[in-house]
């Protein structure tokens, strides 16, 4: 019977530290269990002793740090995750968004996705026939986001799950359109994301693509420590254009944080705000 490694705060810490010393990458205010978990999933799927293997191999290794970067991030686990999301983009914020100005509005998926996001944006945008007419960015941790995204080969375990969450966006239309299946692989139309602007981060968000009008940051702030959660989206705030839009996710709130008087609240149920003009 194999016993599962636990890994400690110290060793938890131990971590943090190599990773913040060596490389400049700082979970010191990331959510401490979550953190945990998915810390002890690195050090399983490596094969790794202990949390001092785990370190021993980032410190030796400039491609594992990549590789970690990229297991380390939570995946987005559905496209279209919340229908009714995806719906009020559709039918108000983003045709509001492209009619309300002379340039290409700017959309950032400023959480760290794994591809189902921004998929389902570009799909969004396609059928709107807005996919030319808007500059989208990405937020990305590591070079091996980027190569699976772009690959278009996203995880065909969700994909049953995928097709009900489109359907309930779109009654009409097909998404079997959107991909291709080749040797029990799912693989996107990777022309849906081919002028997407990836924003390679560090872990605190110092980066933006200037004037975003929308902003997408859903359920990021749970992997957070309310320290960090203040100031990243006090990050975002500043960077948002007034009248823009901050999409939080449902398990988010701006309330009692320093940047709720920057917002109205646009849509409750889907945690929507958008940014004050005065």
């Amino acid at each position: 019977m194999t016993i599962r490694y636990e890994i400690g705060i110290v060793d938890t810490r131990n971590v943090i530290k190599t990773l913040l010393d060596d490389y400049g990458f700082d979970f010191r205010d990331y959510a401490l269990t979550s953190l945990k978990r998915r810390l002890e999933y690195i050090i399983s799927l490596y094969a790794l002793r202990d949390a001092e293997g785990l370190i021993a191999k980032l410190k030796s290794s400039k491609d594992f740090l990549d590789q970690f970067l990229y297991d380390i991030t939570p995946e987005t686990t559905e496209m279209f995750r919340d229908p009714s999301f995806w719906r009020i983009l559709r039918d108000e914020i983003i045709p509001e968004l492209v009619k309300s100005g002379s340039s290409k509005p700017r959309i950032w998926i400023a959480s760290f996705d794994s591809g189902e996001e921004l998929y389902s944006l570009s799909i969004l945008l396609k059928e709107l026939n807005l996919l030319n007419e808007v500059n989208l960015y990405c937020n990305v941790l590591s070079d091996h986001t980027i190569q699976r995204i772009t690959s278009g080969r996203l995880d065909p375990k969700d994909m049953e799950v995928n097709e009900a969450n489109y359907q309930r966006f779109n009654e009409k239309g097909k998404y079997s359109s959107y991909y291709r299946t080749e040797a029990n692989s799912i693989i996107f139309d990777v022309s849906l994301i081919k002028d997407v602007n990836f924003i390679k981060q560090n872990t605190l968000i110092d980066e933006d693509p200037g004037a975003p009008k929308l902003i997408i940051f859903r359920n990021q702030a749970i992997y957070y420590n309310q320290l960090l959660s203040e100031k990243v989206f006090a990050k975002l705030a500043n960077c948002l254009v007034a009248g823009g839009y901050l999409a939080i996710g449902v398990k988010e709130t701006l309330e009692n944080t320093n940047v709720s008087n920057k917002f109205t609240l646009y849509n409750e149920a889907e945690r929507i705000y958008k940014r004050k003009t005065n």
